[in-house]
Formats: structure tokens, C-alpha cells, sequence
């Protein structure tokens, strides 16, 4: 199982970090460490590395109205680019903070990605609105009013990406083949929408290629050099509490910032916290949410007495909820067989290849059964992005189990995300 799709799964990656920092293994080899994007790193070697990107002077108006997930006071740590996207279940149906009229998606298929897609029917049938962009006819693209076609990644050029690391660096993605028919980037998408609609002003540019160069300053020898490597990186590796590493930085920008007396650029290191440290106790989450200001382990009723875990995980040949939907990779692997421990299938009377019912209080799924030693007695196991109930029609969308539908609406009460461990019962169709 990976810890992306655990039970609240951003807490255990959360986890990890006080892990590293009681271990000191921040700005260490083999540890967790800062991006060193070209302005940190300019600085710290008291000469212009890198080129430091450029951000459209756009000035974007600020929302007036509270952002729908952020209710509870403790979601203000949740980075606005993600949110809280289940939260729009109970903005629409409980029309708390205030009703919600319409919901549009860019890229995004919450019918397979968010749990309990039960509610999820009840909220899109409830708003006046729905809008999917997509590159696929998806299961939530096909409960939106409108549907804007997205082009592929290979169908399309992309601004400039910050693959920064532990020295600058960027990269360029660029179209190899036309668009077939009206599909098109979604930066056009909305950049035509935003005209139409008098807010063109916020699109400050004709082409993707004249975005690129402005990112880069107008340097177009570094534009050329892009466009055909495709990647571009300055400097040599940098942590800050390595003094190997240390030296060598150093050594190759000899105005750089003066070390410390241990060899290292310890002092040099800031975090976003109220002391500027890395810091194990929040007293402000505290305050907002008593309990929660120190990570300590919680115990949580996945599932009943007489029910068996049920957790879910990714596999390399699909990415999420998403490549189902492209032929060739839905031939690879069309179905989501369920794990099941021998003993499990003992007791239950069930072989390998069954059909199998799952079934618990959000929903009831009906897929095929695979007997592995790999998966524990009490758990049962799929992989997500199977079984949906609409959109386009592919083997591995209309085979297996949709995870959605047998997992709760319950929401991480810090981080926000959903759970993805249920109990379900397990029985022979």
C-alpha cells in the first residue's frame, strides 16, 4: 500500500517529517531538504547562478466571499492551490458557509478521486452550474453541463517548470503532434473564456511560446537552449548541513555567504513557523483545535466487528483516475481484482476468479476475486480508478470495483484529506 492512499494518508506522510527532524536528517544526504531555486541560491553564492523566472505583473482581484473549506478555522494551513476538495459535498448540500451555485473542474475527476461518490451525485444534481475541462470524457465530466476538450501533453506547449532541487533548475515540455479536433491547452481555454468574459487583461499574452520568454526574461539564446534539450540546470549540489557539499559550493563561488565554524550552512536554514525553526508543537493549532497541537497517534474506527479492512492503491500502468480511459493502456490491465488472504477465502468459500460482493453503509460493489498471500487476513485490496458508473466506455472503466462508492464522506480533521479505509463485508456473488 502506498502512503499516498492510506487511511489519512497526508497525516502519515506528515509523520515522517518529525521522524527525520528527531533524527536530524534535514539538509543531510539521504534526508528531506529545502528547494534550492535560483534566487536562495543566487544569494547564498553572492553572484547570479541562475536566472530567477518572471511572473506576469498581474495584480489577480481577491475573493471576498470565505472560501468554502475553510469553515473550520484549522484548514487556514491548507495550501489554497489544493484545498479542501470534498468540502464542496457539504457547501451544497448543507449550503454552509453559503449556497453554492456551480462547480468547475480543470483536470480533475472527483468521481474517482473523492470518497463517497453517493453524495457527490446529490451535490452536482443540486447545482445550477457543472464544468469539467478534461483531456477525457471522464466519470465527472460526464455530469457537467459543459465539457471544454483538452488537448494531451503531447499536444501541447507548457510554460516553463522550476524542477529545481538541491541545485536551479528547469525544464520545458513542448508540443509534438496537432490537437485533433477542437481539443486545445487549457491555458487557451480559459485565456479565450477570460476575453469573452472582459477579464482578458489577466492573460497578458498572445502565445504560450511569448509566456515562455517572458518567464525567461527575454533570454532567447536560454529560450533556444530549452526548446532543444528540453532541460537546463546551474550550479552543483547544495545541503545546507552537509560540509562536503558545503565546500565544494564554496569552492566554486568564492564570494559566497560565510560558513559557519561547523562547516556548514546550518544558520542559514528558515522555516515558515513563528520562530522561524522547525517546530514539533504548534501552539496556534492548539488554540484552534485542542489536541492537535503535537502529532501523537489517534485511534480511529475504520470498520466493524464483522467487517474486513478495505484499502486501495495505485499501479504503475494507470495514473489515478485517469488512463483507464486510453485503450491501449486499458487493455494492459482492465480490472481491479480484490486481494484476498487465502484463510479470508477459505472461510468465505471463495476461489480465485469469483465474483465477489463488497458491501458496507455507502455502497455495495460487485467484482472478481483474487486469492493472494499477500494481503493480511483482516484486509482486503484493490487498486483505484476502475468501475465507473459513467463517461467514456473502456474495458477497465466498466470493469471492478469503484472505490469511491464504498468509502465514507470523512474528512482529516488537520490536513483535510479524505479517508481511504473503510470496512466493508465480503461475500461470494
Amino acid at each position: 500500500m502506498q502512503p499516498a492512499t492510506g487511511s489519512f494518508a497526508r497525516n502519515l506522510i506528515y509523520s515522517t517529517k518529525p521522524l527525520n527532524v528527531l533524527l536530524g536528517n534535514i539538509e543531510r544526504e539521504g534526508g528531506l531538504y529545502q528547494k534550492k531555486a535560483a534566487a536562495t541560491y543566487n544569494k547564498l553564492a553572492g553572484e547570479k547562478v541562475a536566472p530567477v523566472l518572471a511572473k506576469p505583473d498581474v495584480k489577480l482581484p481577491k475573493p471576498t466571499a470565505q472560501r468554502i473549506d475553510l469553515v473550520a478555522p484549522q484548514f487556514k494551513y491548507i495550501a489554497a492551490g489544493g484545498g479542501v476538495v470534498q468540502s464542496i459535498i457539504d457547501a451544497v448540500l448543507n449550503q454552509m458557509p453559503y449556497p453554492v451555485k456551480g462547480w468547475i473542474m480543470s483536470r480533475h475527476n472527483p468521481f474517482q478521486t473523492v470518497t463517497c461518490r453517493p453524495d457527490l451525485v446529490k451535490t452536482v444534481e443540486q447545482l445550477d452550474l457543472v464544468v469539467s475541462c478534461d483531456v477525457y470524457l471522464s466519470e465527472s465530466a460526464a455530469y457537467a453541463d459543459y465539457l471544454l476538450p483538452e488537448c494531451t501533453y503531447l499536444e501541447r506547449d507548457e510554460e516553463v517548470s522550476d524542477m529545481s532541487g538541491l541545485n536551479p533548475a528547469y525544464a520545458l515540455r513542448q508540443q509534438v503532434v496537432e490537437p485533433i479536433g477542437d481539443a486545445r491547452p487549457s491555458w487557451q481555454i480559459w485565456k479565450e473564456l477570460a476575453v469573452q468574459l472582459g477579464l482578458g487583461q489577466f492573460y497578458p499574452w498572445q502565445d504560450m511560446q511569448t509566456r515562455q520568454l517572458y518567464q525567461l526574461n527575454g533570454d532567447h539564446a536560454l529560450s533556444a537552449e530549452l526548446r532543444e534539450k528540453g532541460y537546463r540546470e546551474w550550479g552543483v549540489p547544495l545541503l545546507l548541513r552537509e560540509p562536503e557539499a558545503v565546500r565544494q559550493f564554496v569552492e566554486r563561488y568564492p564570494g559566497a555567504v560565510a560558513v559557519d565554524s561547523d562547516g556548514t550552512y546550518g544558520e542559514q536554514l528558515r522555516f515558515k513557523s513563528p520562530s522561524g525553526k522547525i517546530e514539533l508543537y504548534s501552539e496556534e493549532l492548539e488554540t484552534l483545535l485542542p489536541g492537535y497541537g503535537i502529532p501523537r497517534a489517534r485511534n480511529f474506527a475504520l470498520k466493524g466487528d464483522s467487517e474486513l479492512y478495505f484499502i486501495q492503491g495505485k499501479v504503475a500502468v494507470h495514473t489515478n483516475g485517469a488512463t483507464q480511459y486510453v485503450p491501449l493502456l486499458s487493455e494492459l490491465m482492465w480490472d481491479n481484482a480484490v486481494w484476498i488472504h487465502p484463510q479470508t477465502a477459505r472461510e468465505k468459500g471463495i476461489k480465485s476468479g469469483d465474483d465477489i460482493w463488497l458491501e458496507n453503509a455507502t455502497g455495495k460493489e460487485k467484482g472478481k476475486a483474487l486469492v493472494t498471500a499477500g494481503i493480511r487476513p483482516d484486509t482486503l485490496f484493490v487498486y483505484m480508478g476502475f468501475g465507473a458508473k459513467a463517461g467514456a466506455k473502456t474495458a477497465a472503466t466498466t470493469h471492478g470495483i469503484h472505490c469511491g462508492n464504498l468509502l465514507p464522506h470523512v474528512t482529516s480533521p488537520v490536513s483535510g484529506t479524505v479517508v481511504h479505509t473503510a470496512g466493508v463485508t465480503l461475500r461470494r456473488a
